[in-house]
Parts: structure tokens; sequence; C-alpha cells
């Protein structure tokens, strides 16, 4: 009866656990999972496809349109998916760096990364600009133009000088 019970518990802790079984990889985990739960979804749709094409009961009763072509179109895609991730991060399937500093994927990634990042922060340093400006102004009491203007020799009765106030 113990040897059942601990059967049991194992089968309930793994049945808790989500394993794909891809292994240590060179990526941050929130992407391996994307990619391993992809993964995983598409064999278990290729597996039903497989089920239904085999039989035409199973055709008409899942109203399935799905025909031989398109399964070995997945088929075809899953297999390449393998290739083109792997060429993202830069490493074999086995596990082994690609020769060289990286894939042209790879680059192409992070330089279109790098340009998205600076789209996103270009707001931000837009505020940080702003309130420096707001705080240098008023803890100086003067506007940038009158700073300028002073700095440039002005008389303080010129009009440049009152242009900022």
């Amino acid at each position: 009866m113990d040897d059942q019970d601990d059967d049991s518990e194992d089968q309930l802790f793994n049945s808790r656990i989500f394993s794909t079984e891809v292994g240590m990889r060179p990526a941050e985990p929130c992407s391996i999972s994307v990619v391993a739960t992809h993964q995983l979804l598409t064999n278990l749709f290729e597996y039903i496809c497989v089920v239904i094409l085999s039989d035409p009961r199973f055709r008409r009763a899942t109203a399935a349109t799905i025909s031989e072509q398109d399964l070995q179109e997945l088929e075809r895609c899953n297999r390449l998916n393998i290739d083109a991730l792997c060429e993202i991060i830069n490493v074999t399937s086995t596990g082994e760096p690609f020769d060289g500093d990286g894939t042209r994927t790879e680059k192409e990634l992070r330089a279109t990364g790098d340009l998205w990042a600076e789209h996103i922060l270009e707001n931000v340093r837009a505020y940080i600009m702003t309130f420096v400006y707001i705080f240098a102004t008023v803890i100086s009491g003067y506007p940038l133009a009158y700073g300028i203007a002073h700095a440039a020799g002005l008389d303080s009765s010129s009009d440049w000088a009152y242009f900022g106030t």
C-alpha cells in the first residue's frame, strides 16, 4: 500500500511540473518557455491531425478542413523552426556555439532591439530633460533665455534678457 501511495504522490508531484525536456539553453527563461510551449502545442496538433486524417469518420465528426498538404506544411515548418531558433540564439541543437561572433540573424535581431530600445527611451529622455529644465529654472529663478543672454554679456535691460521672463 505504501508503494502505491508513493507512486501516486510522485504522479501528483510530476503532473504539476511543466517540463519540455529541452535541457539547458543559452537564452532567457521566458523565451525558452514560450518556444517550448509552441513546440509542445505544435507536436500535439500534429498528432491530433494525423489521428483525424487517418479515418474518414473522424473527419466527418470533427468537420476538419485540414488536408494532407496542410499537415506536411506544418511538419516542414516545425522542422525548420528548430533551425531558425538555433540561428537566433547562435547555438547548435546540441548546445555548441556556432563559429564566429554570431549569426546574421542574431546580429539583425540585436540591432533591431537596440533601435527599438532607443525609440522606447525617447519619451523618458524627453520627460527627464523637461524635469531638469523646470527644476533648474524654478530653483534659479531665471529662464533659459535669460541665462543665455546674461552669459553672452548682454545688458540686463536688453530685450533678449527679458525674452524668456
